[in-house]
């Protein structure tokens, strides 16, 4: 795992490499607004005709566009699952998207990522195995939420971490059929749940703000804000192929037979990037840089999914996903949340 530094380094040269070759980056923190495929109108055929006069006069040629036609980036994915796209719609979920920003001043009871964590008398701050107090990675105020099926509309869940190596999370004994057990032990982590936050607060430990070895700072929060959106199932998801009903690579052959000067190997990018669910977010479903912890058949649903960004990095840039079984998500229960993360 690298140093908080060496990321930054390694990210400012991936940056300016791209740069200097003149080409499209790589868009790490991508927003996906309309992540919902259109179903096809009269099967793959009519599906990539469209995509072609979307994309530009040389559209078929590769998926690459000539002249100065304005290309839509996801033309040549939406014509490779065309035939799937009735299925990838149906899986659409509501979700909640995170827009973090400056904090000036904490506030107990706002919805956040770091800081000082409400806290009231009466309850045992959460720490680790060795006693020391966890660190307050997000809070969440319900009443901040837009309205979301299945969520509490009231209360504070708030989410704490551990500052060792794996922050928290049971990564280590997380192996073979019991890993989904290890990542919900509680051992370095803890998901607490006040429905109500009427009490008055009390001051957290004072080693609760100056943890070292984080993937943020607890001193310096960040005010979360939710922007209500929804999304359909991502490529990286452990049930991805069980909605669709086919294997993606079977779709781009049946592409390529229609259309052999297409690239399998872009349209496999391609298809990639559109089905990516990345980002800061509450609901929706997950996205992983290595894969999904869950087996095909795991009920549970993504709770919180946090990624990295210029403040907040999980290892070498990855992602943060906790997961949680709808019926206890109804009944307010956050007692056996799962906690995964993975990083490159």
């Amino acid at each position: 795992m690298k140093t908080g530094q060496a990321v930054l380094l390694s990210m400012a040269i991936v940056a300016a490499a791209a740069a200097a070759l003149g080409g499209v980056g790589y868009l790490a923190y991508r927003q996906l607004d309309d992540n919902v495929a259109q179903p096809s109108r009269a099967g793959l055929e009519d599906a990539a005709g469209e995509a072609r006069s979307a994309a530009g006069p040389s559209a078929g040629d590769s998926g690459k566009g000539g002249g100065c036609a304005i290309q839509d980036p996801d033309a040549s994915a939406r014509a490779v699952l065309a035939p799937v796209a009735a299925a990838v719609q149906a899986s659409q979920r509501p979700v909640a998207r995170i827009e973090l920003s400056e904090l000036k001043t904490d506030a107990p009871r706002s919805s956040k990522v770091g800081g000082r964590a409400y806290w009231a008398a009466g309850r045992d701050y959460p720490r680790d195995p060795q006693g020391r107090p966890l660190f307050l990675l997000a809070q969440i105020d319900f009443a901040e939420l837009p309205a979301m099926p299945g969520y509490p509309r009231q209360g504070l869940l708030q989410f704490f971490v551990a500052a060792d190596d794996y922050y928290g999370a049971g990564l280590d004994r997380a192996h073979g059929e019991d890993r989904m057990q290890a990542l919900t032990e509680p051992r370095g982590f803890r998901v607490v749940y006040w429905p109500r936050i009427d009490a008055a607060a009390v001051a957290p430990p004072a080693e609760a703000l100056k943890g070292e070895g984080l993937p943020f700072d607890p001193a310096r929060p960040r005010r979360i804000r939710f922007v209500a959106d929804h999304e359909t199932i991502g490529g990286n998801d452990a049930g991805f192929e069980r909605v669709l009903g086919r294997e993606v690579d079977g779709l781009i052959a049946d592409y390529r037979k229609l259309h052999p000067d297409a690239d399998a190997e872009e349209l496999g990018d391609d298809v990639a990037a559109y089905l990516e669910r990345a980002g800061h977010k509450l609901g929706g479903y997950p996205d992983f840089t290595q894969s999904d912890p869950r087996a095909a058949g795991d009920r549970r649903v993504l709770l919180l999914q946090l990624d990295s960004d210029e403040a907040l990095m999980w290892g070498d840039s990855g992602i943060a996903n906790f997961f949680i079984d709808p019926d206890d998500l109804a009944r307010a229960d956050f007692s056996r949340v799962a906690y995964h993360w993975d990083c490159y």
